[in-house]
């Protein structure tokens, strides 16, 4: 992660001298090799939940102080106050400036169950959620924003494709603002280094008969360009140098690049560059 929220967390608390950050896994599911973490973290008496499917603790350590600190700095991250012994907390990120006031405590159960689209709509949650899942994504939660008809979807997994950097993030989540009405969607992501970024606004009628072209006219991708074994949504992955796709087990993290996903053959030559 490119910040170190936790650093930042405890100089919060240490320059206010409350008590420092305490953690606690709020969630972990998944086989044993290969779990997926959700953490919260406790300041002032309050609970901060962090993004779910984390991959590792560290990871989900460090969403959950990003929360907890872009709403202790007024960046409008909501939190539910709990107990010691309480497990229940929720956030809801309001940074975008059409999103509905937060609820109030007796509305939060009823706005939680809003995670699906009316059904009149429901194909469009189905574009979304095949959009997201052909590279391993899934749909977090549906969140109705201010806008009327306009809703926000969170992104987790590993889909983080952000068209400001034109790669997927490391880390960071992105989203997606969709105006069922109009067939209109746009992307954002939480992503420091894109905040205030949003994509061009996209047809949703359009962008299906893109992909419908795209699948009868090219199949390459179905396959790992290195190795040729079949590619699914759980071993696909793509060099961010070539931009090929290939298995998991033909690509690698380059620490010279931020841990950069490459090929085979971009490593190497990414590591000659880096060496020479």
């Amino acid at each position: 992660m490119d910040i170190l929220w936790k650093n930042r967390l405890q100089e919060y608390c240490q320059k206010r001298k409350i008590s420092l950050p305490t953690y606690r896994i709020k969630n972990q599911s998944g086989p044993g090799h290969m779990l997926e973490f959700q953490v919260e973290v406790k300041v002032s008496n309050q609970w901060y939940v962090g993004d779910e499917s984390c991959v590792t603790k560290k990871e989900a350590e460090h969403s959950a102080a990003k929360n907890a600190w872009e709403s202790l700095m007024g960046r409008s991250v909501y939190s539910v106050e709990t107990s010691e012994s309480s497990q229940v907390s929720t956030t809801v990120n309001a940074s975008e400036e059409h999103l509905d006031p937060v609820p109030s405590d007796s509305k939060i159960s009823e706005f939680k169950l809003m995670n699906h689209l009316p059904n009149e709509y429901a194909y469009i949650e189905q574009f979304i959620d095949a959009k997201v899942k052909e590279h391993g994504g899934r749909i977090r939660k549906i969140v109705p924003l201010r806008t009327p008809g306009q809703y926000k979807f969170e992104i987790a997994g590993p889909y983080r494709f952000c068209e400001n950097v034109q790669r997927n993030h490391r880390k960071n989540q992105i989203y997606f603002l969709v105006h069922p009405k109009e067939k209109t969607y746009f992307q954002k992501c939480h992503d420091p280094e894109c905040y205030g970024f949003r994509s061009v606004l996209k047809n949703i009628a359009e962008e299906q008969k893109k992909t419908l072209i795209g699948c009868s006219k090219n199949h390459s991708t179905d396959r790992c360009s290195r190795c040729k074994i079949l590619l699914t949504s759980k071993n696909r992955s793509e060099c961010e140098r070539c931009d090929e796709m290939f298995c998991g087990k033909c690509t690698r993290e380059c620490e010279l690049c931020c841990d950069a996903i490459h090929c085979e053959r971009c490593f190497e030559s990414c590591f000659d560059c880096h060496d020479s």
